[in-house]
């Protein structure tokens, strides 16, 4: 019986292969995909050469143009053997298309994709990623995305009973009420979402990686980082979801049927939820209207799902009992729902994306303060969350494009990567944040991994560690180890002595895993957060202006340094050189 193996690619399927003995006579098919493809063109001339020995050693052997396409091609009867014969692997057509196969794996490993990662192990869905479509010129446009503040708004506008107020200050809830924006700016996130990688849980960036940590939204939300993971019911059947509307909402069992029944599936509409909890606060059924206020607050914050209308009926049990809210991980659940939402968001066919844009928009906000408008309205009181201080503003010129070209001009002094530091007297540290292994909310477990973006905690970054596999029990690890795991944080990572610091191998690290820039250079004029207007000016523009041409000169060189720092190597020596040079002249 032969042994079949599943396909693993690079040198790690490699390794296996030869410890296992598998010399992959009975190779699986490969899938005839645009890259296998494109695979398939760059051997065909080891191919060539290949069936010119075959048909030199025999002539029955029949030459195929898609050798690729792996099929299993009987032996004619003259060439059968017996167990004892040994294996004529130079004439048996399967020889030659395992060969192929290998050839593409060690390609892979070494080439990678373009403008992509060179060494595959690390970003292993590459493939399938929107980065990898937009640089061969799909370009998918801006994500649809919504942020529900002004639901909120209008919400707020409701009369709060003093009961009520209670219970949502015990839930420890009653600042996602006010931590909103009213604008979701899609270019900005759309930008972001394309960086965005699940094997790692960050944004790759032109300079490395980053992501959104406990820390940031313990900050921005003032939502609790300690507690437990909670569990949700899975599967919600009708009679279970108006079961719950009835006795836990405070629904009629006829105006909950009537609600099910209109969505078809097991969620309630948000505006349901307002006209609800109006009804429910005359009547002074002030527990229920409780419920129906968290629900719909959860609704449009960490768990603002693709529908942009409605809330999983599920959710419902994490407030049953209004005095065990406060002892949920709060903090873990937007992160974790985020996350699992900007994964769905990196690809391709994806058209809107679901998660607490809010929260995404301030964290952009609070670390990328050049490549975007925002509103500031200053320093906010202890008791307040941090996104408060932001107000939203209308996109930059060129949405999309232009957000794209920013992000692949990024320098290390655009990126602000620890900006609480100036208010840590209001918002503490939160130290729970230098955990690292797995965080979940109900069914869904995502990688948080704060050693791949250590110059957000003000350390030095090294090449972190490979992801770990997924424990058996995510709690378990939590509770047992979260201690433990912070202490080590401390103890391995070192301090760094000026914002963005690196060890000297990353940097080649980086760029041989990730893809530093998201569009090829040759696709448009590049578009710098240091380009300004009068480094566009060309002399005609101010010929009559009395402008002395050693400036315009000047103009025409800053214009230039910044295009051909866009379009080399990012972290070569020419880049860096470049770099200053910029720097110079934007001073």
């Amino acid at each position: 019986m032969v042994r079949r193996v599943p396909r693993m690619r690079g040198a790690f399927g490699q390794i296996i292969r030869n410890i296992i003995g598998d010399r992959r006579d009975d190779v699986e098919r490969i899938p005839p995909t645009a890259s296998n493809r494109r695979r398939n063109e760059a051997n065909r001339p080891i191919r060539q050469r290949r069936r010119r020995q075959q048909e030199v050693q025999d002539d029955d052997v029949d030459s195929t143009e898609h050798a690729h396409m792996e099929e299993d091609v009987p032996q004619p009867p003259q060439m059968e053997q017996t167990a004892d014969d040994t294996p004529d692997t130079s004439a048996h057509p399967d020889a030659d298309e395992s060969d192929d196969a290998d050839d593409i794996d060690e390609q892979d490993q070494q080439t990678g994709f373009p403008g992509g990662p060179t060494v595959t192990s690390l970003l292993t869905q590459y493939e399938h990623h929107v980065a990898r479509r937009l640089w061969e010129g799909e370009d998918r446009g801006s994500l649809k995305v919504i942020t529900h503040g002004l639901k909120l708004k209008k919400f707020a506008e409701v009369p709060m009973p003093a009961p009520v107020e209670h219970w949502i200050q015990e839930s420890g809830l009653m600042h996602l009420s006010s931590g909103y924006l009213t604008m979701a700016d899609a270019g900005l996130i759309s930008a972001f979402v394309e960086r965005w990688h699940r094997e790692t849980s960050s944004f790759h960036l032109p300079f490395g990686e980053m992501t959104i940590t406990l820390d940031d939204v313990a900050t921005l939300l003032h939502i609790s980082p300690h507690g437990k993971f909670f569990n949700a019911p899975l599967n919600m059947n009708t009679n279970n979801v108006v079961r719950a509307a009835h006795e836990y909402l405070g629904a009629t069992w006829e105006e909950a049927c009537v609600e099910i029944s209109y969505n078809k599936r097991a969620q309630y509409r948000l505006q349901w939820l307002r006209d609800l909890y109006s009804r429910l606060i005359q009547t002074n059924q002030f527990e229920c209207a409780a419920r129906t206020y968290l629900l719909h607050l959860v609704g449009c914050t960490i768990f603002a799902d693709k529908t942009h209308a409605r809330v999983e009926a599920k959710y419902i049990s994490l407030f049953i009992d209004l005095h065990r809210c406060r002892d949920y991980l709060w903090a873990s659940a937007a992160l974790v729902f985020l996350y699992d939402n900007l994964e769905d968001g990196a690809i391709h066919d994806t058209r809107q994306l679901g998660g607490y844009m809010s929260l995404l928009q301030c964290w952009i906000y609070e670390h990328f303060p050049r490549i975007c408008k925002r509103g500031d309205r200053g320093a906010v009181p202890a008791h307040r969350p941090r996104a408060c201080r932001w107000t939203a503003k209308h996109a930059v010129e060129g949405g999309l494009m232009a957000y794209r070209q920013r992000l692949d001009g990024l320098l290390l002094e655009d990126v602000v990567f620890t900006p609480y530091d100036d208010d840590r007297a209001n918002h503490p540290f939160v130290s729970v944040s230098m955990f690292s292994g797995y965080l979940r909310c109900g069914g869904v477990s995502v990688p948080y991994l704060p050693e791949r973006c250590l110059r957000q905690f003000g350390r030095i970054q090294c090449i972190p560690r490979d992801v770990p596999p997924m424990p058996d029990s995510v709690d378990w690890v939590w509770q047992s180890t979260m201690r433990s795991s912070v202490e080590t944080f401390r103890r391995l990572y070192h301090v760094a002595t000026f914002p963005g610091e690196v060890t000297a191998d990353y940097y080649a690290w980086y760029i041989s895993v990730s893809h530093p820039l998201i569009l090829p250079p040759s696709t448009v004029a590049p578009s710098s957060p240091h380009t300004t207007v009068a480094a566009h000016a060309g002399p005609s523009s101010s010929a009559h202006a009395g402008i002395d041409p050693r400036d315009l000169r000047d103009r025409r060189a800053a214009e230039l340094a910044h295009k051909a720092l866009n379009m080399v190597r990012p972290f070569s020596e020419i880049h860096e050189t470049l770099s200053e040079l910029c720097r110079l002249y934007d001073d």
